[in-house]
């Protein structure tokens, strides 16, 4: 059986498939929207997931960040994610799947990412030490860049896709 692991935003969703028995990761990958349209963004992301998940037969469950509203400066990124938040929980209501949210410092703090520390707070800490476990857990050679180029992309919506995936198979490795 597996875990689908999702880091939701509605221009780059992050998401990965984990082994639940062994912890394995099985896929991973991204979803980029093209739309200028956030609900046709939406609705990309939807699509995507259905593709995803009917074509990945032994997926047991969904993993998903949950939106901290509160602590979005932009009203309208918060109201955005958490509407793409409702369009996965659809999918997973469609395709018979549970749901498993975690808050963004929960699943930190069950893969070993959070410190702590004030400074293990900062988005950018936050990104790099995502992509610097998941290199050490899986041997990946993922990149973080503060700011994405057209030369340079980021691949820290994939780890921390992967990382959550990891916390709920690391919290529940008998009960998957």
């Amino acid at each position: 059986m597996e875990i689908l692991g999702i880091d939701a935003a509605t221009k780059k969703t992050g998401y990965s498939i984990l082994n639940s028995e062994t912890g394995d990761l099985v896929d991973y990958g991204l979803i980029e929207t093209s739309s200028v349209d956030v609900r046709d963004r939406m609705k990309e992301i939807y699509s995507k997931l259905k593709e995803i998940i009917t074509n990945n037969d032994n997926i047991k469950v969904v993993v998903v960040e949950d939106v901290p509203v509160n602590n979005h400066s932009n009203l309208k990124t918060g109201k955005d994610l958490s509407i793409l938040h409702g369009v996965i929980l659809g999918v997973c209501f469609e395709q018979h799947l549970p749901c498993v949210v975690y808050a963004p410092s929960s699943w930190r703090s069950v893969v070993g990412t959070y410190d702590g520390t004030r400074q293990g707070m900062k988005r950018e800490v936050q990104k790099q030490t995502a992509v610097n476990k998941v290199n050490e857990i899986y041997n990946l050679d993922f990149n973080y860049y503060p700011r994405d180029t057209k030369k340079n992309k980021s691949d820290d919506d994939k780890a921390e896709a992967i990382l959550i995936a990891r916390a709920l198979y690391l919290e529940n490795k008998e009960e998957i």
